[in-house]
């Protein structure tokens, strides 16, 4: 596995550099890209939390390509956190950056979002349309509003959807997160005994994103 410190700007009017990592499995290629999006700043989320150091390493020994980054305002990310609001420009920037690379099949694009992570990834994916597969890891459906933009959608969404959260999510509630995967006619999958920072289960995650990805 090899791992390239990368940098890259965010779809936005002033110049925002952000800082990412982008691992993948070496020569070879063209090789199926993840864009993974880290929890809220506010909480200590970065693009180094294990959950997502387990999830690109899951990926990546599978064939993946997969890069982790730092919202703005998050690490050496220029700019200031706008609470989610304009973060969706940074994952605009993401996407941009792994387009003008060779070694990847965009077209085999998939990205997976931790709780703050989840909410501005899953935007992104519903306005652009131009991921294959979505995960929703632990949606805060407590303080971020899921559903708005979702609505006047199609009932179709150009992707296939997951839903991973713990049974005992604080910032969660059973009954939204039903609403939201049938809404996206996702794949459920509630872990037992599980919070919604998912401390130990991190390996668990990424095993069960990796075999729903895979089928």
């Amino acid at each position: 596995m090899r791992e390239e410190k990368v940098s890259f700007y965010a779809d936005s009017l002033e110049p925002i550099r952000l800082e990412g990592i982008l691992a993948h499995p070496g020569n070879g290629g063209p090789f199926r890209p993840c864009i993974l999006c880290h929890p809220h700043p506010i909480g200590g989320g970065s693009m180094h939390v294990p959950l997502l150091k387990a999830i690109s390493d899951r990926l990546v020994r599978g064939g993946w390509a997969v890069l982790r980054f730092n919202f703005r305002g998050v690490g050496e990310s220029e700019g200031v956190s706008s609470g989610g609001i304009r973060e969706i420009e940074d994952v605009e920037g993401a996407w941009r950056y792994l387009a003008e690379r060779e070694d990847l099949d965009l077209s085999e694009l998939s990205l997976a979002g931790w709780s703050f992570g989840s909410w501005v990834g899953l935007r992104w994916a519903v306005e652009r349309g131009r991921c294959r597969r979505v995960a929703v890891i632990g949606p805060p459906m407590v303080g971020f509003d899921f559903f708005h933009f979702l609505e006047g959608k199609d009932a179709f969404f150009p992707f296939r959807a997951l839903v991973i959260c713990g049974d005992r999510d604080q910032f969660s509630d059973p009954g939204k997160v039903a609403d939201l995967a049938g809404r996206l006619g996702a794949e459920t999958r509630f872990l037992a005994g599980a919070d919604h920072f998912l401390f130990g289960r991190e390996q668990e995650v990424a095993e069960i994103l990796f075999e729903s990805w895979s089928e």
